[in-house]
């Protein structure tokens, strides 16, 4: 049986850098291989890791391009909502309250919930005309 030697350096250990006074070279490692073949080169990376890399970002790309787009859509109907309201109609709530519209702001509306009683909401709080006066106006048509 026929031994073969060949040698190799050994780096610093992780999170320990090589100190000035352990010299400029590091003590060479005994590699061994038996029946003359010569020592094992370090495997290289299999081909393809990339695209698995890339795969699950391909897959969530377009659907956080459906949700913005969604939200996008739902806001504009909302907005639209908002807009074909006028004084005195039967607006909805998003807390379920229905009341009657009363003044429209830049940024807040005055309704009132019961007869004497008005609250002064967020425009983003009103969902639009309550469903059975919209039901109503349909009927009548």
């Amino acid at each position: 049986m026929r031994l073969t030697l060949a040698f190799q350096s050994i780096p610093p250990a992780p999170g320990r850098p090589a100190s000035e006074d352990e010299g400029a070279a590091p003590a060479p490692q005994a590699v061994v291989a038996q029946d003359g073949a010569p020592p094992a080169a370090p495997q290289a990376a299999p081909p393809g890791g990339g695209l698995m890399g890339i795969l699950p970002l391909l897959l969530v790309v377009p659907l956080v391009l459906l949700m913005f787009w969604s939200s996008r859509s739902q806001q504009k109907k909302q907005r639209a909502a908002q807009e074909a309201l006028q004084k005195g109609d039967r607006v909805l709530l998003q807390s379920g309250i229905v009341g009657k519209l009363l003044e429209k702001g830049d940024r807040l509306y005055k309704i009132e919930i019961a007869p004497g009683v008005k609250v002064d909401v967020l425009k983003s709080t009103v969902l639009g005309k309550d469903g059975a006066e919209a039901a109503a106006t349909l009927e009548k048509k």
